[in-house]
């Protein structure tokens, strides 16, 4: 059933009509849509004929012009055009963003598409819709926001293939999102397995707490041994839980889940329930720093080498 779009788009004023794929009526104007679309004033550009075809479309006395965008793409889309609702986008998730793109690209909205594009970027979308935002990116070659968006899924478990973006890249092209994954945890891991990065940034304070003996077991476990001095127990057991953790999920945030954990540990020897807080914060801020450094010398150019044609 036909009806009118809601304001601002109902306005009597309108010189031209667009009508959405699911029948609704946005009355427009055509000099807002000329200017923010080359598509739309090469349109009005073409001469118009003396006398109207009987099978053209006309609501309330104005010109319909047919668009395959349903309602809710049109009218996201037109907010970017109009002045007085430029900041009222109502991007809410993956799928909008998407469709506004698809539409801003197909009538030449340079200045919507970046717009838009820069939504892509938004914590409360990339982050909630990691997979949906790569498969976004990779589809209308965004190599920026598809690196961003494969650095954001090292937060959560290894993605698996869905519709979704299977409708834009290939089996082959997640294989390589597998392989940049992999190369990540390889890197994250290595700064375990050689604690030679920390000994260059560690503070004194840090070298005494280290090579201070207490009542605590230490474990003999070289992969941990600075100064000539093994790890405490409960600090390699903190490291062997985050390794595990980093092999999930190759992030900075990884570092950070077990650190209370750790302290409480601690707390069974007097010395390290004393002095050992202030030393492990300032371990797990240099570890979770090392961690970014190590993710952002894996390049993602992988991903985006090939894009589709």
């Amino acid at each position: 059933m036909c009806r009118d779009a809601a304001a601002p788009f109902n306005s009597n004023r309108a010189d031209i009509v667009l009508r959405s794929s699911d029948d609704v009526y946005f009355r427009v104007y055509r000099c807002l849509l000329a200017l923010a679309s080359p598509f739309f004033d090469s349109m009005f550009d073409l001469p118009q004929p003396q006398a109207r075809s009987a099978h053209e479309e006309m609501h309330n006395g104005l010109e319909v012009i047919p668009v395959t965008e349903n309602s809710r793409v049109l009218d996201m889309l037109l907010r970017f055009c109009y002045p007085a609702t430029i900041d009222d986008h109502r991007l809410e998730n993956a799928v909008d963003v998407e469709g506004v793109l698809e539409a801003a690209i197909k009538y030449g909205m340079e200045e919507v598409e970046r717009s838009v594009r820069r939504t892509l970027l938004e914590p409360s979308i990339l982050e909630k819709e990691t997979l949906h935002v790569f498969a976004i990116a990779y589809r209308f070659r965004y190599e920026a926001e598809a690196g961003a968006a494969a650095t954001c899924l090292l937060r959560q478990p290894a993605p698996t293939a869905n519709p979704t973006t299977l409708k834009y890249i290939s089996q082959g092209d997640l294989r390589n999102l597998a392989v940049y994954r992999t190369k990540c945890v390889q890197a994250v891991l290595a700064l375990g397995n050689n604690l030679a990065w920390f000994q260059q940034k560690e503070s004194y304070g840090f070298f005494k707490w280290w090579t201070n003996c207490c009542m605590c077991t230490q474990r003999a476990d070289a992969r941990y041994l600075m100064h000539g001095a093994y790890a405490r127990e409960w600090w390699a057991e903190y490291m062997e839980e985050t390794l595990a953790i980093l092999q999930e999920t190759p992030c900075a945030a990884a570092v950070h889940q077990n650190m209370q954990k750790a302290l409480e540990w601690a707390g069974g020897c007097t010395f390290c329930r004393r002095k050992s807080q202030p030393y492990m914060l300032d371990f797990v801020q240099r570890f979770a720093e090392a961690v970014d450094e190590a993710v952002a010398g894996v390049s993602a150019y992988l991903l985006v080498r090939r894009w589709p044609p």
